[in-house]
């Protein structure tokens, strides 16, 4: 089954050696024959094709039967000069017909895979050239992207399409859940009437904060229906004890960019997305009752506001620790923003017990010094406050006799107030309040079609109500003997990796039982959770079909119920945080050493029960092997089994990791040089994608061999070696807009998907074996990387 390769070479009789080896595939895969050829000379008779059919040539490959009908009948005799008898070996010829010979055996090396992977292939491209082109050349043809798609992914938008067709039908359908309650809910939306009575409340509570108590109360019954204003805070696992819960406080997210607020610092103009700020605020109060002039008077305050805001939480700011957590306790809040009544404020939100001195306290403290009776206060970002203190304290305001001008002062307040709150609203609202959002949207992010209705109730749906999608999604449509399948899988890739860390030179005997250890110690949570978690049925009996808006605020003041209880609960390690099992992804969490795999990823095309082996280990296989190597990455290899950071491996044994993670980091720094058009003159950053890079490289590996030994009593063919590797590569088949591409060149720390692709394979012997690349091709180097 090991099929050659053939390339075209400088020498005549090297391309005919080549040739007629390549057209020795095609007669032995397909029952070739070359029936008597009446003489020589390009006008020779026709040659017979026995055993090849052109029916098997449809769907887009008929140009693999002329191919070959070509090279039966007349292409190799007019190669070695036969219409100019006499004439010497033509190396031009030779290499064309070599060229041919080559396409026909890259084809069939892969034309007993399943229909759809072949459909992505291009057997144009020599596999050994650039696999990732051989593997999703004809797809990537075939995906143009039209002017409001930024991205697509052949695996990835397949398995979402599916889920989302497969949910609609659960949501239209079933009768009690309360994702699909809230769901119709959203088809039937909200009507002007219910869209002023839902405004109406928050109007008029904007409208009487005038003072600082006013505005703290307000703040209160804000935050309580799970929305933010000047501050933002959540309920996650402590930064200095990850066996606690602590309450994070940070400043809002704004609306005004960076390239905006910057270049408005410098020159005093406004951009083009601070004018699109002004119409969207202008029209959204205006929808909300009120006249032009308050209107316009709404847009100015905001935009002070905002720019007040972006300003003074970014770097821009000068500040050195602005994107640090810190610990601090509730008189930090009153130092830095002494305007406000934090005390009123921690106690109306059920957390009078946190941010006290602990220093007053006789109680038992945690390893950091934090009371265990009281979670740890911790700030983000802390120059926000200073921000804060200025826009309550009225800084500014100040009138030449020496008073402060508080009226002003608090009709800005009102303003921002008044219009963030209908925004919040705006996506839940009658459609007027929905299509300015979504032009403003547009004008930002450049143009994107309105969605269809029941895809915005999806969307909501899933993201609001994530736990009981998930619950409906499992019960009504996933296989649960899934589960059980991806679990053997992941125990057979630890497998793998264990055997490899027996056999690694590099590390110390110790550093080798502690990195086994670790992989022991590592969980897997798969599909779904064995026990549900409370918020499958939060919102249960609470819900109804007829009104949208009010079934959002319902969910959003559960969801604060449930995190100021929360906040005082000891985390499962195996809880799955913010995830759900609808998400169609996998994750490893370094500081908890676990590996989660939802049940949307285990889904055609990366997974079915249907599939040979060799594809869905080189799909859902790969993924799995890539979330466990996580745990020995750049970063994951400093922490120890339980997830600290620790010296747990030997320091001669540290170095010669990051010895051979050089390498790779050296390898794909030189990715994206070879395209400068494409990429602007930028390359991959090889350091920045260096965790990404290792566990893709650990994740195919370990994954292969555990599908070696998936039956040990067969030996494993070099065809479904094949199959496995153009799996893998399809994982990753993706079509960017160019801007999309540079900028993920530059933020993402995964690799962009083609080099993904190249430069696992091309460090990986068994694949250079099972395509027959000859040493120096591009996927065959003579220097390759090895870490795990």
């Amino acid at each position: 089954n090991l099929q050659p390769r053939s390339v075209a070479s400088a020498s005549a009789m090297r391309a005919l050696f080549a040739t007629v080896a390549a057209l020795a595939v095609v007669a032995a895969c397909i029952g070739l024959a070359l029936i008597a050829q009446a003489g020589r000379g390009y006008g020779g008779v026709a040659t017979a094709l026995i055993g090849v059919r052109q029916s098997d040539f449809d769907n887009g490959k008929e140009h693999i039967f002329r191919t070959i009908k070509h090279l039966a009948g007349w292409k190799v005799d007019w190669a070695m000069g036969g219409d100019q008898p006499g004439t010497p070996l033509n190396d031009e010829r030779l290499a064309d017909v070599a060229k041919d010979a080559a396409h026909v055996a890259s084809y069939l090396q892969v034309s007993e895979f399943p229909k759809d992977m072949v459909a992505a292939i291009d057997p144009s491209i020599d596999p050994c050239d650039d696999f990732y082109e051989f593997s999703c050349g004809h797809w990537s043809e075939s995906k143009s992207l039209s002017a409001d798609v930024v991205s697509v992914a052949l695996q990835w938008d397949q398995v979402d399409d599916g889920i989302e067709k497969q949910m609609r039908h659960v949501f239209e359908t079933d009768p009690d859940g309360t994702a699909a309650i809230f769901y119709r809910s959203c088809l039937k939306g909200t009507s002007s009437i219910d869209s002023w009575n839902m405004l109406t409340p928050w109007m008029d509570l904007s409208e009487n904060i005038t003072s600082n108590t006013s505005f703290i109360d307000a703040m209160v019954e804000i935050q309580n229906a799970d929305m933010s204003l000047f501050w933002t805070w959540s309920v996650d696992i402590d930064t200095w004890n990850k066996h606690r819960y602590a309450l994070f406080m940070k400043g809002p997210q704004t609306m005004v960019g960076a390239p905006d607020y910057k270049n408005y610092a410098e020159t005093g103009i406004e951009s083009d997305g601070m004018a699109g700020l002004r119409d969207l605020v202008e029209s959204l109060v205006g929808l909300a009752g009120y006249d032009a002039k308050t209107a316009a008077n709404d847009a100015d305050n905001v935009i002070s506001i905002e720019l007040q805001l972006a300003m003074g939480q970014s770097n821009f700011s000068g500040s050195s620790r602005a994107h640090y957590d810190q610990w601090v306790d509730r008189e930090f809040f009153e130092m830095k923003a002494p305007s406000i009544d934090w005390d009123t404020w921690f106690v109306a939100m059920n957390f009078s017990e946190i941010g006290l001195d602990e220093d007053s306290q006789d109680v038992e403290m945690d390893e950091a010094g934090q009371p265990l009776n009281s979670p740890r206060l911790i700030c983000k970002q802390g120059d926000w406050l200073d921000t804060l203190e200025d826009i309550i304290s009225c800084a500014g305001y100040e009138l030449d006799d020496g008073t402060i001008d508080t009226e002003a002062c608090w009709d800005r307040i009102e303003s921002y107030v008044r219009f963030k709150m209908i925004y919040n609203y705006a996506p839940y609202l009658d459609a007027d309040f929905g299509d300015v959002v979504h032009e403003w949207h547009n004008a930002r992010y450049g143009a994107m079609p309105k969605k269809q209705r029941w895809k915005k109730c999806y969307s909501d749906a899933t993201y609001l109500l994530g736990w009981a999608s998930s619950y409906l999604f499992v019960e009504r449509t996933f296989p649960k003997s899934r589960k059980q399948d991806t679990l053997e899988m992941l125990d057979n890739i630890r497998d793998e990796f264990r055997s490899a860390l027996d056999s690694t030179r590099w590390m110390d005997p110790l550093s080798q039982k502690a990195a086994k250890e670790k992989l022991d110690n590592m969980f897997f949570e798969v599909g779904y959770p064995d026990e549900w978690p409370e918020s499958v049925s939060r919102n249960e009996g609470q819900l109804v079909e007829e009104n949208y808006a009010a079934n959002v605020d319902m969910i959003g003041y559960n969801a604060v119920k449930r995190a100021r209880i929360r906040v005082f609960e000891t985390p499962a390690r195996n809880r799955w945080g913010e995830s759900y099992p609808i998400v169609v992804n996998a994750f490893y969490s370094p500081m908890v050493n676990g590996l989660w795999v939802p049940a949307g990823i285990i889904q055609t095309p990366f997974y079915s029960e249907d599939y040979d082996q060799a594809r869905n280990y080189g799909s859902l296989g790969t993924i799995c092997g890539h979330e466990m190597t996580h745990g020995f990455d750049d970063t994951g290899h400093l922490l120890d089994k339980n997830g600290d950071e620790k010296d747990w491996w030997d320091s001669s044994t540290f170095d010669e990791f990051d010895q051979r993670a050089g390498c790779l980091t050296d390898q794909y720094d030189l990715y994206g040089n070879e395209v400068p058009d494409w990429y602007q003159g930028g390359h991959v950053d090889g350091q920045n994608t260096l965790g990404e890079n290792i566990a893709d490289e650990g994740g195919m590996r370990f994954a292969f061999e555990a599908f070696q030994r998936s039956h040990p009593k067969e030996r494993r063919s070099m065809a479904e070696h094949r199959l496995f590797f153009t799996a893998f590569a399809q994982n990753w088949c993706e079509n960017d807009r160019q801007d999309i591409a540079i900028d993920s060149l530059e933020s993402d720390e995964h690799s962009p998907a083609k080099y993904r692709v190249l430069g696992v394979l091309s460090n990986f012997k068994p694949f250079s074996q099972a395509f027959n690349c000859p040493v120096g091709t591009g996927m065959n180097p003579k220097k390759k990387c090895e870490l795990w």
